[in-house]
């Protein structure tokens, strides 16, 4: 069983928890959790959530144990986006690693962008059209995508869609023929680079790309060549993951663990802790090494 962790946040020796027996000491001296004593929350009404995904990976996540028990999301006005966040980074890699680990793929990277400057509402509008008419002629290539959105310097969108299978001649043909002269966004606007070797490219092209994507701006956004861009902000969705491979991205099962359990202290020392003390995480080559690593400590996911 090989680990391929990355060791980010702190060293795993700054998150030693609790040893023995003791059922008094239910707190974990992790990040914001860091105390001796805290008899709230021996009463307290929080466990941690266990999360293994088809990756590989598990994440150990302190929450309440209602807190699936959401209330609904505003939707208040247009979406307003800057560019994919660490979330969809996260939701973008885990969904493209599961369908690369899932079936054999040769990997294509699709670029749209257009000559003129549009609004966002008329470019999402055309990419939506983009989209179902792709679905239609090349429905086994276009069943499985990631789609991300972002601005060009020059303030108006371009998009990167990823798929993992080579796009038919005929349907090539007919999709450039849509997007570059029906719609008039001109020649050089539709691009298609296929991804050649190992199928892992995919992955690590997606999420350097969402990395890229993701990153922190300033008031100001600056391009390569130095100048600012014309905007950093935009309407509409920042990526999108097709129906098929949103499965990839969520966990396959949960399992909640109280903390007094000495089973999480033993497990929580041999994981990655992220900044805040709320969330460990580990990442194995399958989602089998997980639970073999899990079930070392007793645990079985249920």
């Amino acid at each position: 069983m090989q680990d391929i962790s990355s060791n980010y946040g702190k060293n795993e020796s700054d998150f030693q928890l609790p040893k023995g027996d003791s059922k008094e000491t239910v707190c974990f001296n992790i990040g914001r959790q860091s105390q001796t004593n805290c008899p709230r929350r021996q009463n307290s009404n929080l466990v941690y959530i266990l999360k293994p995904y088809p990756t590989g990976e598990f994440v150990l996540v302190l929450a309440s144990r209602n807190s699936q028990a959401k209330p609904p999301s505003s939707s208040y006005g247009t979406r307003l986006s800057t560019g994919v966040t660490s979330h969809g980074r996260t939701k973008i890699r885990r969904a493209v690693a599961s369908r690369v680990i899932a079936a054999p793929s040769k990997p294509v990277m699709l670029t749209l962008t257009t000559q003129d400057i549009l609004q966002d509402a008329v470019f999402n509008k055309h990419l939506a059209s983009f989209l179902a008419y792709a679905r239609k002629i090349a429905s086994s290539t276009f069943k499985d995508y990631v789609k991300v959105v972002d601005l060009q310097q020059r303030g108006t969108l371009h998009s990167h869609i990823l798929l993992f299978e080579y796009i038919p001649t005929s349907s090539f043909e007919k999709l450039r023929h849509l997007w570059a002269e029906k719609y008039e966004f001109g020649g050089g606007s539709f691009d298609a680079k296929y991804l050649k070797g190992n199928s892992n490219l995919a992955v690590n092209y997606l999420t350097h790309a969402a990395a890229y994507l993701a990153r922190d701006y300033d008031d100001v956004r600056i391009g390569r060549n130095g100048k600012p861009y014309v905007r950093t902000v935009f309407k509409g969705n920042a990526y999108s993951v097709s129906a098929s491979l949103r499965k990839g991205a969520l966990p396959v099962e949960y399992d909640a663990l109280p903390l007094s359990d000495q089973r999480v202290h033993a497990l929580a020392n041999t994981l990655n802790w992220t900044n805040d003390g709320y969330a460990a995480y580990r990442h194995f080559e399958s989602l089998g090494d997980a639970k073999e690593h899990l079930a070392s400590f007793g645990i079985q996911p249920s």
